[in-house]
Parts: structure tokens; C-alpha cells; sequence
């Protein structure tokens, strides 16, 4: 028994960055056979930890591709573990789906320069679609920086004309169309698991 508490606690240490499914079912397969309890307490820390065992890229996966065999899908861990996804898929399908009433999006940035300033005034006016930035490479490529990282719904070009060059940022539907794929994603994901 020792081996196997060794192993559960080596699956929901904090320093691992990447779990992988497979892991994952074979662990509760296996202690759900030798221990259903250990199993669900494997699970209680593994449902815990969600920054190691990601939901939808880990979790969800698991439950609705690794676990239906006849001997496996009655486990008490097993079905602890369909019921937490479907919990957490049908919470995010209920959520509003809509794509944005005017051309206002996410304004917070991180970065409170000048020019991110700009950018942040920018992405709140609900009015305006595109906005130029006429600045020096360092200063372009800053708010370009600040831009990815905050994932804002903008499309950057850089037009060559003139000096300084210009940073042309155009809003768009990113996050929305994310939104519309993963509801797609979803609604499959609870069909299979809910089967």
C-alpha cells in the first residue's frame, strides 16, 4: 500500500506543470480496483489542484474518453469524477452567449504607460474600432507586448510609412468566437459524458 500512496501523492505534487490523461485514468483505474477509497481521496486532491490537472485539457478528457469500460465506469471515483465535469461543463453552457452590442471590449492591459493608457482608453469606447499608434520600435513593440499578454480582441498591423512607423490596432470577436467554439466543445463534451 505504501507504493501506492507514494504514487497518488506523485500525481497532485505541485510541481509538475503538464499532467497527461492517460496518467491520470490509469491511476484511478487502478487504485479504484485495489482501493476505492484511496481512489476517491486521489481524486478529492487531484480535483483540488486544478492548476496541475486542468478541467478541460486534462479532467474532462479523462472522463469522457479513458473511462466507460463495463469494469471501470461504476467506480465510485469514476463517477465522482463524470459527475465534478458535467457540474462544471453545464455551469459554463449556462452562461450568456452573445457577441458584443458595440465595439467597447476589455480594457484592463496591466500596464499603466502612456501608451498602454491610450490603449486601455481605446479598448473601453465602445465607438471606436481602430486606433494608431505613431511611435518609436521600443515603444510599438511595448504595447504590442501588452497587447498579447492581455489577449486583447485586437488585430495589429504596422504600416512603414512615414517616421515614426505606425502600430494600426483594429478591434475584433476573438474572445466571442473562442466562446462559441468552446460552447460547441461543451455541448459535446456533456452529450458523451451524460450518455
Amino acid at each position: 500500500m505504501p507504493g501506492n500512496a507514494a504514487a497518488a501523492k506523485h500525481a497532485w505534487s505541485p510541481g509538475h506543470e503538464t499532467i497527461d490523461a492517460n496518467f491520470v485514468a490509469d491511476l484511478l483505474v487502478g487504485l479504484g480496483q485495489i482501493d476505492p477509497q484511496l481512489a476517491d481521496q486521489v481524486l478529492t486532491q487531484i480535483l483540488e489542484h486544478d492548476s496541475a490537472y486542468d478541467i478541460d485539457a486534462v479532467l474532462v478528457p479523462v472522463a469522457r474518453d479513458k473511462l466507460h469500460a463495463p469494469e471501470t465506469a461504476k467506480q465510485p471515483a469514476v463517477l465522482r469524477l463524470r459527475a465534478a465535469c458535467l457540474a462544471h461543463l453545464r455551469a459554463r453552457i449556462a452562461l450568456p452567449l452573445a457577441p458584443p452590442p458595440d465595439r467597447q471590449r476589455s480594457s484592463t492591459v496591466g500596464c499603466r504607460c502612456r501608451y498602454c493608457s491610450e490603449l486601455s482608453r481605446f479598448l473601453a469606447d465602445p465607438t471606436q474600432e481602430i486606433w494608431t499608434l505613431r511611435a518609436a520600435a521600443p515603444d510599438r513593440s511595448h504595447v504590442e507586448s501588452t497587447i498579447l499578454n492581455a489577449k486583447c480582441d485586437l488585430d495589429t498591423k504596422t504600416e512603414q510609412r512615414g517616421r515614426p512607423y505606425s502600430l494600426i490596432c483594429t478591434k475584433n470577436q476573438t474572445s466571442y468566437k473562442l466562446k462559441v467554439k468552446q460552447r460547441k466543445q461543451d455541448l459535446k463534451d456533456e452529450a458523451s459524458l451524460a450518455a
